[in-house]
């Protein structure tokens, strides 16, 4: 679903922030929120829940531009960013490219520019990463699939564990799913999902990973003992 793709918008031009607000919006994308400066998007950044992609403006008309918040999202926070403006010279595009942006969108822009390079961004996002933001104490920290052993559901919040730790992340089970895209994850209860690659064993009841056991039911057991014999 596109509304579990979430993106900020860095922008101090307010009219321009509220028009790419309104264009995610109706294209069914979640929008995080709208930051007018540095300052502002780092809240986002550090407080807010996971965040998928940044829309940055590169002047800013602060201290820091958006080209300083670029370099942040690609060595902190590693997450893909996209520059919106009305810059066209060379020394302005050398700076920005320097940063390594997902793309480079000039103003006046349109609806569909917006969508399709947020779709590309989203696709290559989940082909390259395989892995989910999630927060632990007050950061945002990304947990690579791989290292995923299963899933348990708990209403609106899921608990994610690795062979290390446990992380609890606001989001539903289905949601989940759905941003991770890896075949490796399947469904065997309404509150429980496995990685695949993690099974020790089985039988008609539960599953085994990493010594616990993780309670199978019928409606997923014929699905699943299906990708067991692949």
């Amino acid at each position: 679903m596109k509304a579990s793709f979430r993106i900020l918008i860095v922008d101090d031009e307010l009219m321009i922030a509220e028009m790419a607000r309104e264009m995610l919006l109706e294209l069914g994308y979640f929008v995080v929120g709208v930051a007018k400066n540095y300052a502002e998007a780092l809240k986002y950044l550090e407080q807010a829940d996971p965040i998928d992609m940044a829309i940055l403006d590169i002047n800013l008309n602060e201290t820091k531009s958006g080209i300083d918040l670029g370099q942040l999202l690609r060595d902190r926070f590693k997450i893909p960013f996209v520059y919106l403006t009305s810059y066209t010279d060379p020394e302005t595009i050398r700076a920005a490219v320097d940063t390594a942006p997902s793309a480079y969108l000039i103003k006046p822009f349109s609806k569909s520019d917006l969508h399709a390079t947020v779709e590309i961004i989203k696709i290559k996002k989940q082909q390259i990463t395989k892995s989910i933001m999630v927060r632990l104490a007050d950061v945002n920290i990304r947990v690579e699939s791989k290292d995923i052993l299963y899933i348990k559901s708990d209403n609106n919040y899921i608990e994610i564990f690795t062979q290390t730790k446990k992380y609890v992340h606001r989001q539903s089970l289905e949601g989940f799913l759905d941003e991770i895209q890896d075949s490796n994850f399947v469904r065997i209860h309404r509150s429980y999902a496995i990685n695949l690659q993690k099974v020790e064993a089985i039988n008609g009841r539960y599953v085994v990973i990493n010594d616990e056991k993780i309670s199978l039911s019928r409606t997923y057991k014929a699905g699943l003992m299906d990708l067991l014999r692949k």
